[in-house]
């Protein structure tokens, strides 16, 4: 008996490959479905089932805005890709605001010499085309608060669209985790809401821009009410563990975690400052023995040498040392990390290095104390010591914040370039400020 022709054996088998696959996409819709029913019972969304065809739909209020999220299939001639979108709405602006990513369509539409405002941020202007029907009225606008709390989703979320009334994310892929969906609404609603919002958005202004200057916790009461905005609390938290407050930061983002599960900046933060307060807790104290039974003499144990941050020469480079000011600011800031991972980066690698570097004087103030870089009086100068390139956001200043002797105040001015050594102490990632204590003027 002749054997079946290949033509019949090649059928068969496709057959049952098309069967396995309709079996398993219909078993992943499954999944999927589950997922986003569980991620809207959560939020007191609605919920519509998805199929092979189209996806699942939820939409609801969250922080008093209207949003949804569905999944969808876009073509693009034989082959097709499917896209999830979450979208939050917002009372109309009223300039006519469109903002688009430099990069991808951002980057194609400036090359068809499409509208870009500058506003005068330049990690803002680097990272965003801004296009408004109002122009000034969209730089009074987009206040540091707003165009900081732009920039940390943009960092989240690349393919952030935000329009007059509305945010859009699409995302490539079928999500299906609902901490991820309730996440990303969350997170998107905490946005819209310092776009919309007079009073969230002056809140977070005033935080950002004091951290911009340098100007730090020196203590936080266990009573003291916390910003109500999710943007305002991250950056209430970020600014905490900058100035060394882990236990309290520790806890923001723990409360934070349970709004947001699966937010890269909260679950980053949270683990980061938990990593610092453990270290930094203090020993356990030894086991005192009673006087009833005195112990035999036994030597103290003998305590490893602390090793000695490597120094850097003074003027190790032919511009006063500001080519190692490029070097770590590149290392630190230079490629794409959310500020958790920039901190990580700092802890290992540069904490307690002496450097030697120059710059010129933004700003200059005598104080007592100064949380992260001790007890005064002394000089706190504010220094631009480096300018950077970074793939999201541009050309990146960063400063540092010295502590110099006090009578310091008498010798430089604001706009001088200046030249000093001393030690790095802490970092503020977001704002991309470096502390250096102990410093002294070179000459």
């Amino acid at each position: 008996m002749d054997g079946l022709p290949l033509g019949i054996i090649f059928g068969v088998i496709g057959a049952v490959v098309a069967a396995i696959s309709i079996a398993f996409a219909k078993h992943h819709m499954k999944q999927v479905n589950i997922a986003w029913q569980a991620a809207a019972e959560m939020l007191g969304f609605s919920f519509e089932t998805g199929n092979m065809r189209s996806g699942p739909r939820m939409a609801g209020i969250i922080e008093d805005l209207p949003a949804d999220a569905y999944s969808y299939t876009k073509s693009s001639g034989k082959s097709s890709n499917r896209y999830t979108r979450f979208t939050v709405e917002f009372p109309p602006l009223g300039v006519g605001l469109q903002l688009f990513r430099q990069a991808g369509i951002g980057q194609f539409l400036k090359i068809l010499g499409t509208q870009d405002i500058v506003i005068g941020d330049p990690t803002f202007d680097e990272a965003f085309i801004v296009k408004a029907t109002d122009p000034p009225a969209a730089r009074a606008l987009l206040t540091p608060g707003r165009t900081m709390s732009l920039n940390q989703l943009l960092a989240v979320h690349p393919e952030v669209v935000v329009k007059d009334d509305r945010i859009v994310i699409d995302r490539r892929g079928n999500v299906s985790d609902p901490d991820v969906i309730i996440s990303t609404l969350r997170r998107l609603a905490s946005v819209a809401n310092v776009l919309s919002d007079a009073g969230a958005s002056a809140e977070l202004t005033s935080l950002i821009e004091r951290r911009i200057e340098g100007v730090m916790p020196s203590d936080y009461e266990p009573g003291t009410e916390l910003p109500r905005g999710i943007d305002a609390r991250i950056s209430t938290g970020e600014a905490l563990a900058a100035a060394g407050i882990d236990s309290i930061a520790r806890k923001i983002f723990e409360a934070l975690g349970a709004e947001l599960p699966a937010d890269p900046t909260v679950t980053g933060w949270s683990e980061q400052v938990g990593r610092e307060a453990q270290r930094t807790a203090p020993p356990i104290e030894s086991f005192e023995p009673t006087v009833e039974d005195p112990p035999e003499e036994v030597a103290a144990p003998i305590k490893p040498p602390v090793p000695t941050p490597p120094i850097e020469p003074a003027g190790g480079s032919d511009d006063g040392g500001d080519s190692d000011a490029i070097e770590i600011a590149t290392d630190l800031f230079g490629e794409n990390r959310l500020s958790f991972e920039t901190a990580a980066v700092f802890d290992e690698r540069y904490a307690g290095r002496r450097v030697s570097w120059s710059g010129k004087l933004r700003q200059v103030t005598t104080v007592d104390h100064y949380r992260v870089l001790g007890d005064g009086p002394f000089t706190k100068a504010v220094i631009d010591v480096a300018q950077i390139e970074n793939d999201l956001f541009g050309n990146t200043v960063v400063t540092a914040i010295v502590a110099l002797p006090e009578d310091s105040i008498d010798t430089i001015a604001i706009g001088d370039t200046i030249a000093f050594s001393g030690e790095l102490v802490g970092i503020d990632a977001l704002v991309r400020n470096l502390f250096v204590g102990a410093a002294t003027l070179s000459s």
